[in-house]
């Protein structure tokens, strides 16, 4: 399976000027679709911080910010440590003075069944995927979106959004955040401050062709309705979209970008209960 190069999805149909002037801030910025995000909006414009616990994918993921001629800010972080997140926003807004796009993508989980996931497993990717996430949206709406009166926060979620087996424990924090985004737009839509959750489907990431044999991705593009995995760019083109001022109306929605898998299912015959001893 090939993997298309990041900055190809939204900067193919929107103008080049359209994120001019703004900010963004993307956890988990160096790779996979936070890598993809990074390089569609600087192709539209804007000027980018990208953090993550591991500075050489960040410092690569800089290099083609700068290529296509938009400001690149590198923060390694761990976003679990409230002092990280407090540093991350005080070299944005030090280097550039606003932040307008807020893209919560870092998280991270494990596949396990329900009955082996032990407390501090469940903690961990809890931790990561919601307390992190929270401290970053809190941190960013008080100190840049709220004083300035708007704003675009993401928040990344799972798909199918009905459950996914052996991950119990990371679909019902990605659920949460669906919750996050619909209960801000109640409260933030009067600072002008938009929250979006983005559901994604399986996506051909560089990750996934290093942990995930060739047959295992099969089995999971022939569960999808369009016959095919998605690639990065088809979700960070969205998310450019939605950031810019086509998307001024959206808000407090969770966006299914899945090549129809939600609405499939599954895709597999439903196990069957074993015998009672």
């Amino acid at each position: 399976m090939q993997i298309r190069s990041a900055g190809g999805g939204a900067a193919q149909v929107l103008r080049p000027d359209v994120h001019r002037g703004t900010v963004a801030v993307i956890t988990g910025g160096g790779t996979g679709i936070g890598r993809a995000v990074a390089l569609d909006l600087a192709a539209c414009g804007a000027d980018v911080v990208i953090c993550g616990r591991r500075e050489e994918p960040l410092e690569k993921t800089a290099v083609d910010i700068e290529a296509l001629g938009a400001r690149a800010l590198v923060v390694p972080a761990d976003i679990r440590d409230d002092a990280a997140v407090t540093a991350l926003v005080d070299r944005a807004l030090g280097e550039f003075g606003r932040i307008d796009t807020l893209v919560n993508n870092a998280g991270g989980q494990f596949a396990a069944p329900a009955e082996e996931i032990t407390s501090k497993g469940w903690r961990a990717v809890h931790r990561l995927a919601v307390d992190a996430t929270w401290a970053v949206t809190r941190e960013v709406a008080v100190r840049a979106m709220i004083p300035q009166r708007s704003g675009a926060i993401f928040f990344m979620a799972f798909s199918p959004r009905r459950g996914i087996a052996s991950m119990v424990h990371a679909t019902s924090a990605r659920a949460a955040l669906e919750n996050l985004a619909a209960g801000l737009s109640l409260e933030w839509s009067r600072f002008g401050i938009r929250s979006v959750c983005i559901a994604p489907g399986t996506i051909a990431t560089e990750g996934m062709e290093e942990n995930y044999t060739e047959a295992a991705r099969a089995e999971w593009a022939a569960a999808v309705p369009l016959g095919r995995l998605g690639t990065a760019e088809e979700v960070s083109g969205v998310i450019a979209f939605l950031a810019s001022p086509g998307g001024s109306y959206v808000t407090g929605t969770t966006i299914v970008i899945d090549g129809g898998a939600d609405a499939w299912g599954a895709g597999h015959p439903a196990p069957r209960p074993e015998a009672k001893l």
